[in-house]
């Protein structure tokens, strides 16, 4: 009989998915959805490889800081 996820790794995924889809979008068309990423990344710190958090969380930050860069110039 195989295990059932329990609703921690649930969430876990969800928010890994969430913040992998967000920060492919941050980078690609709307730099704001990094900050989902960020969010995402902060919610599965901890539960997950720390590899995923930073990358996560670091693409999602350079997004939103170069949108606020390129803002700041206009």
């Amino acid at each position: 009989m195989p295990e059932t996820p329990t609703t921690d790794q649930t969430n876990t995924r969800q928010y890994l998915i969430l913040g992998t889809v967000s920060a492919i979008i941050s980078v690609v068309l709307i730099p704001v959805a990094g900050l989902v990423s960020i969010y995402s990344s902060y919610k599965v710190h901890g539960k997950t490889r720390k590899l995923y958090t930073y990358l996560m969380g670091g693409i999602g930050a350079a997004s939103v800081l170069l949108w606020i860069a390129y803002l700041t110039t206009l």
